[in-house]
């Protein structure tokens, strides 16, 4: 069931599994599920669940979720927030509102835009030391302005890689398409060779306990599932013998064994599903 058609029909006649079904189609929709984003834009959701569950953290654990993922967003905090954007700014990552609330970091957005803390993302934006106006500078460079742009990312460091830059959605790959043709000519038109930068990342154990760790600082979830569908590369590399063998063991390396628990991983991949990640 859509989003959309949960807001047009707010007086339907709940049943357990209508709830399920929903608080399901709002996780898959990267919706927030936390009682007080309920509260204030599904509150008859919220109501159904708690008078069919018991509570609202009882009907989402129903629904096979762990309402400590759901719970993440209350680890953000201004500094955290701050640290966060400039960090991706760096990255050359996208951070316009659309882009942001597309991605992994729609929690942060969310934190970001509540009267606690920003109250609005372009506040958010400015308090990192960025000004809104440049997050969309890219619509409108010229040529030349991009290719500066591209040699500056691979100075510092960045992955220029397509499917990187894809993911990410940093909107300089988008409009240099449209002014290239392609990325790959952008790139060769930047002076880079392209051949090199789109060669898979070769990971070291080092890297994968840092992108671990970063990501537990930014409260991402660190189950095996959610890691193996947003982040292929680094879950496989994790998973080779010759780094930690499973995500499980990469993980505990990075934040030990207590830690590791408290975070709530699923169990080990099987081996199947392991040598499968590792041969993409």
């Amino acid at each position: 069931m859509s989003i959309s058609a949960t807001y047009r029909d707010r007086n339907r006649v709940w049943t357990p599994e209508l709830v399920l079904e929903e608080i399901r189609a709002w996780k898959e929709a990267g919706r927030p599920l936390y009682s007080h984003y309920m509260r204030k834009h599904f509150q008859e959701l919220l109501a159904a669940g708690i008078r069919y569950f018991g509570s609202w953290k009882q009907a989402v654990e129903k629904a096979g979720i762990s309402y400590e993922e759901v719970r993440r967003y209350q680890k953000w905090s201004k500094a955290k927030i701050v640290e966060t954007i400039q960090r991706l700014h760096r990255q050359g990552v996208d951070l316009s509102f659309r882009a942001m609330m597309l991605g992994p970091y729609a929690p942060m957005v969310y934190a970001a835009i509540r009267p606690a803390y920003f109250g609005s993302w372009k506040d958010a934006l400015t308090a990192a030391g960025l000004e809104p106006g440049e997050i969309y500078r890219y619509r409108s460079w010229t040529e030349e302005q991009i290719l500066h742009e591209i040699r500056r990312l691979h100075q510092i460091g960045a992955d220029l890689s397509s499917k990187h830059m894809d993911e990410v959605g940093n909107s300089l790959i988008a409009t240099a398409r449209r002014r290239f043709g392609s990325w790959a000519e952008a790139i060769r038109r930047a002076g880079l060779d392209y051949e090199k930068i789109r060669r898979r990342r070769r990971w070291t154990p080092e890297q994968i306990l840092e992108e671990i760790r970063a990501f537990h600082k930014e409260g991402l979830p660190l189950t095996s599932t959610e890691i193996r569908q947003r982040y292929p590369a680094l879950f496989a590399a994790a998973c080779k013998p010759r780094f930690f063998g499973s995500w499980r063991k990469a993980v505990e390396a990075a934040l030990g064994k207590d830690q590791a628990r408290r975070s709530s991983l699923q169990k080990e991949p099987s081996v199947g599903s392991r040598i499968f990640e590792q041969s993409r």
